[in-house]
């Protein structure tokens, strides 16, 4: 194995989250890949002809580009996520850039046209007890490592394979409450669900919270401003009526509504979060349309980027798989994955040949009509 090029950029700010790599002259968008209507990251990365797309999240992160002779040997152990991906090259030299600009130069010359995997290899990095930002640029401490080894293989190209995953490839389920009752009544559930860290927020807390992240010293008493009910959707009054309560007017009272709801605990001094709450449609009685839109919103929320993974896979030649085949090469298990094929189908992502002994043939299609790559 030779190395035949490299680059880092250490302090690169993903844009709308996604990490961006293109061959030198291809734009998202010419090539079939790209032509399918699933997620463009996935759970970790998506690729096509002369593009990578992954979800690079907030940032800023370190990104490496390293383009190889042969596959390298590097292991697996350091990273919190890896999969390997085809990728297809018309110039042979690619450019770490966003989704709006161009970077305007070549950063790796990986060599000939033709057909390149990329092992994409992610992790968090620790916060540095020596980092001092600077005011003046404003420059933050990179969050995450990502490092993407290419190098050439034959035709035809093998489908992608997951290898490590720091997050299950089905997102956690949501229960839905946002949803039902809109950021600013939900979100003091979520400050305590997410800030907590397990030993609970007292009140002194919350406040302190409303403070620093400037919502102002009387943020829980604040009274929450007269919203217009949305067509269908029960009230506040109505659904605090349900479980026995007076209607909120304010946030310091909508935790003990959340309480009533399942979605909090209250010991007397600290309110923590519930780790997995029931959802509303189970809690509540809700009009049909309302039960519809919140079950179809919570399983967008947990499969479309595992769905997408199962496009990639069909449209890197992986068409003729199993069930078993599948939970192997996206490490899920096969529940996970009957899920997402659903999911998919459902949302005329897949079209999906079911044959005896558990086999599949997997068409990927685009606005419910298949296409071939």
């Amino acid at each position: 194995m030779t190395l035949v090029g490299e680059y880092e950029d250490d302090d690169y700010s993903p844009e709308d989250g996604i990490l961006v790599v293109r061959d030198e002259r291809a734009v998202y968008g010419d090539d079939e890949m790209s032509a399918s209507d699933a997620h463009p990251v996935g759970t970790i990365v998506r690729t096509g002809h002369g593009w990578l797309y992954a979800a690079g999240g907030d940032g800023p992160c370190v990104v490496r580009l390293r383009g190889h002779t042969d596959r390298p040997r590097d292991g697996d152990d350091e990273w919190t996520d890896v999969v390997e991906v085809p990728y297809r090259s018309t110039s042979g030299a690619v450019e770490l850039t966003s989704l709006t600009t161009r970077a305007g130069e070549v950063h790796v010359h990986l060599g000939e046209p033709g057909a390149y995997r990329i092992r994409v290899a992610h992790r968090p990095l620790p916060a540095s007890a020596e980092f001092v930002a600077d005011d003046e640029d404003e420059y933050l401490e990179p969050t995450d490592l990502w490092q993407l080894d290419f190098w050439p293989v034959p035709e035809p190209v093998e489908p992608p394979r997951w290898y490590r995953r720091r997050r299950s490839a089905v997102r956690p389920a949501d229960p839905g409450w946002n949803s039902l009752l809109g950021f600013e009544r939900h979100e003091v559930a979520g400050v305590v669900r997410w800030s907590h860290e397990g030993t609970g927020l007292t009140i002194d807390d919350l406040r302190t919270w409303g403070i620093d992240h400037f919502r102002g010293e009387d943020w829980l008493d604040q009274p929450f401003r007269t919203t217009v009910p949305r067509d269908g959707y029960p009230t506040l009054a109505e659904i605090a009526a349900q479980v026995g309560r007076p209607e909120p007017t304010s946030r310091r009272e909508m935790l003990t509504l959340f309480v009533a709801l399942g979605v909090l605990t209250f010991d007397g001094t600290r309110y923590a979060g519930i780790a997995e709450p029931r959802p509303a449609q189970q809690v509540l009685d809700l009009p049909a349309d309302v039960v519809t839109y919140l079950d179809a919103h919570r399983a967008t929320v947990q499969y479309t980027g595992f769905a997408a993974d199962l496009v990639s896979v069909a449209l890197w030649g992986g068409t003729e798989q199993t069930v078993a085949s599948l939970a192997t090469r996206t490490l899920a298990s096969e529940d996970q994955v009957r899920r997402a094929l659903q999911y998919a189908e459902s949302r005329n992502l897949l079209q999906i040949d079911r044959r005896s002994g558990d086999r599949l043939a997997l068409t990927a299609t685009r606005r419910g009509r298949p296409f071939a790559v």
